[in-house]
């Protein structure tokens, strides 16, 4: 559905009438998701036995913004889609704009946990993702009081932008394109572990990394730093094919999504990370992760390669026991359970 955007005019007189429809005024906008080039996506793929995000949308948020940034003067949505030629989504709708000089600003509207704020000027409208539940915390138990607020890892936000717009009078219809970029970063994570069989069936593990960015400006592009948060996601036992001779290939790992490291916040840098074994036990894991992001893999292909093994101990009570049981896989059993009052019963003989 093509959704033309208010025509923006500037009226000098009262009395002058203007066509609804003026060609010389009329644009077709065309916005292509650009994903190439994007770690841990579409290229730089440490672990292909782990699934990688994939980015893609119904629908695009249009904003028209005066040049000064502030206020919004038209907003519209596109919906109108088709794959080119190097397979990347573009989006496109009609638009019409007076003469004149704008900012334009354009993003994937279709998010699941990502929240936009601050939308009325272009120089600050942010984006950032919503808190975890607060039965979240508890699983990390003391290690939380240090996490500060912890939210979801963000979906990848898919902006265009334009901030030198500039219309004049033509003939015939003016096509705007622009190219969507990415702001936020991929990364893949990994640890070796021993023990793989003492964990819990089918259980994973929570993991929060501290010191990163809330949100991101992506007006201007700018990543804020003002307080740093925590990121919720979840790591699944995997293999590593990459494992040299000698060690597990047993990993925990995962893919996730941030909207970057705060610069100088290695202090603050730390993964969390809690494992259920087979008993019901919790075990934990904190790891520095400033000398992991300052490796080559981190910087050149965001990877972040634990260079440590983590050893998940074995239940305690293995051989099973009344008071120590072990936790097993679950046994589906079904039984016909009467309800009412026993045969020969009191009540019956009442």
């Amino acid at each position: 559905m093509k959704i033309a955007f208010l025509c923006l005019v500037a009226a000098s007189s009262a009395c002058i009438r203007r066509p609804l429809f003026d060609p010389e005024e009329s644009a077709m906008l065309k916005i292509r998701l650009v994903t190439e080039g994007i770690h841990n996506v579409t290229c730089d793929i440490y672990n292909p036995n782990v699934e990688v995000p994939v980015i893609t949308s119904d629908m695009l948020r249009v904003l028209i913004y005066h040049p000064d940034g502030t206020p919004i003067l038209s907003q519209g949505f596109l919906s109108t889609k088709r794959i080119d030629d190097k397979g990347y989504e573009v989006f496109s709708g009609p638009l019409t704009l007076s003469t004149g000089e704008y900012k334009l600003l354009g993003y994937n509207f279709d998010l699941d946990v990502t929240q936009v704020q601050h939308e009325n000027d272009y120089n600050t409208i942010e984006a950032s993702t919503i808190e975890v539940p607060r039965y979240y915390y508890s699983r990390f138990g003391s290690r939380a009081d240090e996490l500060g607020k912890i939210c979801y890892a963000p979906d990848h936000l898919m902006v265009a932008r334009e901030p030198e717009l500039v219309v004049r009078p033509h003939s015939g219809v003016r096509y705007i394109e622009l190219d969507a970029h990415t702001v936020v970063d991929t990364y893949y994570v990994q640890i070796r572990i021993t023990g793989a069989h003492n964990m819990a069936q089918s259980a994973g593990c929570q993991a929060v990394l501290s010191g990163v960015s809330p949100s991101n400006c992506f007006g201007p592009n700018i990543r804020t730093n003002n307080e740093p948060a925590s990121l919720y996601f979840e790591m699944f036992h995997n293999t590593d094919p990459n494992t040299p001779e000698g060690l597990s290939e047993d990993v925990l790992c995962a893919v996730f999504n941030t909207y970057g490291k705060i610069p100088d916040a290695e202090s603050e840098l730390h993964i969390t990370m809690s494992v259920l074994t087979r008993d019901g036990k919790t075990h934990q894991k904190v790891i520095d992760m400033g000398p992991v992001f300052a490796t080559e893999d981190a910087r050149e292909r965001h990877w972040l390669l634990i260079d440590e093994e983590w050893e998940i101990p074995s239940p305690v009570g293995s051989g099973g026991g009344g008071f120590t049981p072990d936790v097993e896989d679950w046994e589906d059993i079904e039984e016909t359970i009467p309800i009412g009052p026993r045969p020969n019963s009191k009540m019956n003989n009442d």
